[in-house]
């Protein structure tokens, strides 16, 4: 069984790596995966998209009709991209309306999986020492604030390590993302010069 201390630790990355991402990427990017399964709202989605890709069609092929040489052929087209357009208004709403409690969804499980399971930890395990200091290496006062607010004297409470943990992650984690960067920009291939344009250069000077 994962120990307490790890615990903290394994919820305070998840919780930095969510709100360094974002709420949006994070939203958008769940929406995608959820739109690809076999839904009601993902044929939606499918059915929206056909329907744009029609109205784009449809309103160009009106454009290069002529109204006046051409009436009863562009009469037609018109009423059809009437039609699709209030097709597609209709089912866009119903998206729209699938997106937001998506969204309210996906936010409070995002919450309640980061800050909400964070919290509820710290309340349920708040009297639960983390670990133990070792007896005279600290003064008494010392300890007392290590062990706020209910864990026992001596040892160092879940709500001072969550803190202490979430204090190291804000110094560390640009330096590691800092480091990862550079290293894939070194990565990075470099596209060969092509021949002969050293010469060329060298004529030039």
């Amino acid at each position: 069984m994962i120990s307490l201390l790890m615990l903290i630790i394994a919820l305070a990355i998840t919780t930095h790596l969510v709100n360094t991402l974002g709420a949006t990427a994070i939203k958008n990017t769940l929406w995608v995966i959820f739109t690809s399964l076999p839904t009601n709202t993902s044929q939606d989605v499918r059915n929206q998209k056909a329907l744009q890709k029609e109205v784009v069609r449809l309103r160009a092929e009106l454009r290069g009709t002529s109204s006046q040489d051409e009436f009863a052929k562009w009469a037609k087209i018109r009423r059809t991209l009437d039609r699709k357009i209030a097709d597609l208004e209709k089912l866009t709403g119903s998206v729209n309306a699938a997106r937001t409690k998506f969204d309210t969804q996906a936010g409070f499980v995002r919450w309640a999986s980061t800050s909400g399971a964070g919290w509820a930890v710290s309340l349920w395990y708040r009297r639960e020492p983390i670990f133990w200091i070792p007896e005279g290496w600290v003064p008494g006062y010392v300890e007392w604030g290590l062990s706020f607010p209910k864990a026992p004297i001596g040892s160092v409470s879940i709500q001072v390590w969550t803190f202490a943990v979430a204090q190291v992650l804000r110094v560390v984690a640009p330096v590691i993302g800092s480091l990862i960067t550079s290293v894939m920009f070194m990565r990075k291939p470099v596209a060969p010069m092509p021949a002969g344009s050293g010469e060329k250069v060298k004529e030039e000077l």
